[in-house]
């Protein structure tokens, strides 16, 4: 009887010890046939509109270059390159060297003043300012950019933290690629996506295995939204299968006494 359960017992010890997740747990794009090719296209992310506390970057460029010193202070230095890099080089530069939209939606610039760019688009505000800047400058070149395009991703990745985007957009693939991918314990169909919407936060789930993840209204990233990957339970088994391992160890080694002693 005890040899029984002896081999019962080892069984179901195999069985615990070998159970795992394959291949297709952590896999993308798991519903295309092997001679299937997927051709969709893609929408096209919706533009960002400005909000207030928005870090801008903002350059106006004239015929005076005087002028364009002071509008543009990366000017001034001996090298373009190396005066952009100290001033917008880091998080912390950037958010003191850049254009931040005030709670009532406004930025404001020397001699020009006030502008209300809430609610535009990037390219909206450049012609804002353009029309503006022209009341005081002669033919002003104006671009407007975004400066605080950062996303959080947290969970099963590589190298979870902050990251900052200045393509103007940014899909939630990309966003996981920079965190370094998925770790072997990711739960990619329940990706939980925080987004900021009128004040309050708005969770939304996505299937990163299903193709038609990019159809999902966050598959496109936007400022300040929180990349959750949860794990599965098996991270939880495999934290505790050194525990597991010596509770079963012992085990077996007290039926094998048990059974000799007999």
């Amino acid at each position: 009887m005890i040899r029984k359960k002896i081999k019962y017992f080892l069984i179901l010890t195999i069985i615990v010890q070998t159970s795992c997740r394959t291949t297709k747990d952590v896999t993308m794009f798991q519903d295309l046939n092997n001679s299937e090719f997927l051709f969709q296209k893609l929408d096209e992310p919706d533009e960002y509109i400005i909000r207030p506390f928005d870090n801008l970057y903002l350059t106006v460029l004239t015929l005076d270059p005087d002028v364009n010193k002071l509008y543009n202070p990366t000017l001034a230095g001996s090298g373009y390159n190396s005066a952009t890099e100290q001033m917008y080089g880091s998080p912390s530069s950037q958010y003191i060297n850049g254009y931040r939209v005030s709670a009532e939606g406004m930025i404001n610039l020397p001699i020009i003043g006030d502008i209300k760019v809430l609610g535009m688009t990037l390219e909206e505000a450049e012609q804002t300012v353009k029309l503006k800047a022209e009341e005081y400058l002669q033919e002003p070149t104006v671009r407007v950019k975004l400066l605080n395009f950062r996303i959080n991703v947290l969970g099963e990745v590589s190298r979870p933290g902050f990251f900052y985007n200045y393509e103007g957009n940014l899909n939630i693939a990309e966003a996981i690629g920079a965190a370094g991918g998925v770790t072997k314990f990711a739960d990619l169909k329940n990706v939980i996506v925080n987004r900021q919407v009128s004040g309050a936060t708005v969770s939304h789930k996505i299937n990163l295995t299903n193709n038609n993840m990019n159809q999902s209204e966050v598959f496109f990233l936007q400022p300040n939204d929180l990349v959750y990957i949860p794990p599965t339970k098996l991270k939880m088994r495999s934290e505790n299968e050194s525990s597991y391992a010596l509770v079963l160890s012992t085990i077996s080694t007290l039926l094998i006494i048990l059974t000799l002693i007999k």
